[in-house]
């Protein structure tokens, strides 16, 4: 692997379908991992006078990386396994993932540069002072990463304003992983990426008015400096959302159908646009053409299987949904109580 496994690192492997994900890890190169420190009694010495206990502050050793090497490589097979059943064959032979020093991680195709913090199990990650959203989000970057494998790599943007495809496709599939898994920290993660575009800035502005998912980089300012991740990233997953439940809701027999169905439409358009798009850029516009091709009656306008008013409307727009109930009323009936009202 070229890069920054040059040196004491550990090899961990891991088979997945079709795959092998093969993880470097090192213990030495990560200066900024949070320290541990903890309280330890010690009963007093056994002599011949009784004495005291004593409080001594013992500081625990770093985080090491290697120890956790074969986690990792389990984690990344575990997500391409998920990846491969909704999205269709891994791209490449081998998945390898090199531990890269600092917050931020980089793919290509078949290399993963991981952020030394993926590295960190939950019990080494309290020193870093993450709230429920954060500490989730954390253990997500190793599937967020591989999911570029698809979303970034094989299929890739066209110009900066399809920019948004990459990084809100690729979170929205570890999202989905995560709601298969544990779809209380699933909401947890997604009211947050809501809470943030809500946030004000110094003047008083909502991030989310910063601009539309297509401004790209340009969504980042002096007025708003988070602007690009909060968006691209927050609200692209909310795009992507909306739209797979857009589709599965319109379906004749919704009701009760299953969310993680290989045949939910959602599922069915990612597998054409990644047959179709494998080794091209796409647009946001051609992108969109994809999920249209099945629309139901109902999510057409002027009957035309059309998604330029959901572009137009929420893709390259900065609206919130918001639903109000009005006019609610309570009727007595018999030992049951009627509730009715306008959503």
């Amino acid at each position: 692997v070229a890069g920054f496994n040059l040196g004491r690192y550990e090899k961990a492997t891991a088979r997945a379908d079709g795959a092998t994900v093969e993880t470097y890890a090192t213990a030495g190169v990560e200066r900024n991992f949070p320290k541990r420190t903890e309280q330890v009694v010690l009963p007093p010495a056994p002599t011949l006078t009784p004495g005291r206990s004593q409080t001594v502050v013992v500081t625990q050793p770093p985080p090491s990386p290697a120890r956790n090497a074969q986690a990792v490589a389990d984690s990344a097979a575990r997500a391409l396994d998920f990846y491969v059943h909704k999205f269709g064959p891994f791209p490449y032979e081998t998945l390898q993932l090199t531990q890269m020093p600092g917050p931020l991680s980089q793919g290509w195709p078949g290399l993963i540069f991981l952020s030394s913090f993926a590295f960190l199990t939950k019990e080494e990650k309290p020193g870093m002072h993450l709230d429920a959203a954060d500490t989730v989000l954390s253990e997500q970057i190793t599937a967020h990463e591989t999911a570029h494998q698809w979303w970034g790599d094989l299929v890739f943007w066209r110009g900066y304003r399809d920019q948004w495809i990459s990084e809100g496709l690729a979170n929205y599939c570890s999202m989905m992983l995560l709601e298969s898994e544990n779809p209380a920290a699933f909401k947890i993660v997604m009211q947050k990426y809501r809470e943030a575009l809500l946030q004000k800035n110094k003047q008083g502005a909502m991030l989310k008015d910063a601009g539309p998912a297509t401004l790209g980089v340009r969504l980042s300012s002096s007025e708003f400096p988070d602007g690009y991740d909060a968006i691209s990233y927050g609200r692209g997953t909310w795009l992507f959302h909306m739209l797979r439940h857009m589709l599965n809701d319109a379906r004749p027999n919704a009701k009760g159908a299953p969310s993680q169905s290989d045949t939910e439409p959602f599922i069915l358009a990612l597998r054409r646009l990644r047959e179709r798009y494998a080794g091209r850029p796409v647009t946001t516009r051609e992108m969109l053409q994809v999920f249209a091709e099945d629309l139901p009656p109902s999510l057409r306008y002027e009957g035309r299987k059309s998604l330029d008013w959901f572009y137009e409307s929420w893709v390259n727009g900065t609206a919130l949904p918001r639903i109000e109930l009005q006019g609610v009323k309570l009727a007595a009936k018999g030992n049951s109580l009627a509730v009715s009202g306008t959503v």
